[in-house]
């Protein structure tokens, strides 16, 4: 049986075995790479790749953020399988962002592997939950990989963040909530609208995934800086989601004027939407995160029941000790 290597390049890895070899979250020279989404640090380099395989909503966010593929696109559905000489590719959706995908990789000789790219175990009200899949080996996050690391239930996150957004709202305030422009803004605006919250978009980026969302059913509804009714809402009261406050400031001073944007800047209270923020580690808001936190990290490995575990990212070291003591054999890549 030949030696499966995990080889560190850009924002990913090279995957060998045998005569197959696949980027994982990057590009690799004149090779097929698979794509588990477009965030900035899983596409690194996709100008070397001969082909990219991800699914529909990967392809199309990464448009909305100005990003681009000039080589052969592969569109790949979750529960689809495709492939190339010596390996199936299964996709699977990882709840992390529109079209995140875990990839199921199953070689002639029966050797499966599962790359989970980032992935999230919690349904969201804009993505739905990563379920684990059985395989032999298993390439798996660990950004929250380290005990401290236990989100309270997102039903009270939701809560809290309505809460807060209503009663600034009542006092006059304008609640702004910062969240990345791919998946946490949308789920932000998403939680908004459903408690009838008007919501006004404070960056382009977003409004352009907002449109990505959309063309995948999610009715995102938020009002951009630039639409003729911004102007009611920020007198009449509402939210603001945006990925940059500052950038937001700006354009709010550039797009409605010195006099709009210096009552915007008065009423305005960040919050930022974030696992970091537990324990307060960044800044004041609330723990939402389109990760995986540190129980079920280790619970889902232990359903994937792996021969062996490769843990990559920040607590790669940390996650790999714990899922020994868990009687999984785990080998850190970072």
């Amino acid at each position: 049986m030949p030696t499966l290597e995990l080889v560190k390049q850009s924002t990913g890895f090279l995957l060998k075995y045998g005569h197959v070899r696949l980027g994982l979250d990057t590009g690799v020279q004149n090779e097929t790479s698979l794509i588990s989404h477009s965030h900035a640090d899983h596409i690194g380099r996709l100008d070397l790749a001969h082909c990219v395989i991800a699914t529909e909503g990967t392809f199309d966010t990464l448009e909305a953020r100005k990003g681009k593929v000039d080589c052969e696109r592969r569109i790949i559905d979750y529960g689809e399988s495709t492939g190339q000489l010596g390996v199936k590719i299964t996709a699977y959706d990882a709840g992390h962002v529109l079209g995140s995908t875990m990839f199921l990789l199953e070689f002639d000789d029966d050797l499966s592997v599962l790359y989970t790219g980032d992935f999230n175990v919690e349904d969201s009200l804009v993505h739905n939950a990563a379920v684990p899949i059985d395989a032999d080996v298993l390439i798996t996050e660990a950004t929250y990989g380290s005990p401290e690391w236990i989100f309270p239930k997102r039903e009270k996150t939701y809560f809290d963040i309505l809460k807060t957004a209503t009663e600034e709202i009542n006092r006059g305030k304008i609640p702004i909530f910062q969240a990345y422009s791919l998946g946490k803004a949308q789920e932000a605006i998403a939680l908004l609208q459903y408690r009838g919250i008007p919501v006004v978009s404070g960056n382009g980026t977003i409004d352009s995934v907002n449109e990505a969302y959309n063309k995948h059913g999610a009715e995102l509804t938020a009002v951009s800086l630039r639409s003729g009714d911004v102007i009611d809402h920020l007198d009449e009261g509402c939210a603001i989601v945006s990925s940059s406050p500052a950038h937001t400031f700006t354009n709010i001073r550039k797009i409605l004027g010195v006099d709009l944007f210096r009552e915007v800047k008065h009423k305005a209270l960040t919050y930022s939407l974030s696992g970091w923020t537990l324990g307060g580690m960044k800044g004041k808001g609330f723990p939402l995160s389109a990760h995986t936190d540190f129980p079920n990290l280790i619970q889902f490995a232990k359903d994937v029941d792996p021969r062996i575990a490769y843990v990559f990212t920040g607590n790669a070291g940390i996650l790999a000790s714990h899922l020994h003591e868990e009687g999984i054999t785990a080998v850190p890549l970072e």
